[in-house]
């Protein structure tokens, strides 16, 4: 099953910027997404498919030139896949360059993608489930 929750959300992330109907449909329809300890954004918490897509349309819709890249995935187990990601861009009335890393924590339930938490790092992130060294 473990597998298959990685597959899960690869493919959910290869939808995200190119086919949101799809993205969206690796989500639970109860699905949560928590950016509150993540980067700082301007975005807390987002709950059901329209909220989330909403978030993301406004979040994405910031900036031009805008890439998401995954450096990685692990299964962390029951459920839990840890992404580290890059995003970059440049700000739409800023110009401002943007690059950052962060890790975003997924929670697959019932092959569907229930929960995603945003962290500021994989350390953080592996400190909020227990794993920290």
């Amino acid at each position: 099953m473990s597998k298959e929750n990685v597959e899960i959300v690869r493919a959910h992330i290869q939808a995200y910027l190119h086919d949101a109907a799809r993205a969206l449909s690796f989500f639970d329809p109860y699905v949560v997404i928590d950016w509150s300890r993540g980067p700082e954004l301007d975005l807390e918490v987002a709950y059901g498919h329209e909220a989330v897509a909403q978030a993301i349309a406004h979040f994405v819709g910031a900036f031009d030139e805008y890439a998401y890249e995954v450096e990685r995935l692990t299964d962390l187990g029951s459920g839990a896949i840890l992404a580290a990601v890059t995003e970059t861009g440049r700000g739409k009335s800023s110009g401002v360059p943007v690059r950052r890393s962060y890790a975003a924590l997924y929670t697959v339930i019932d092959r569907k993608i229930a929960r995603i938490t945003i962290f500021p790092s994989e350390e953080r992130a592996l400190e909020a489930v227990g794993l920290s060294e």
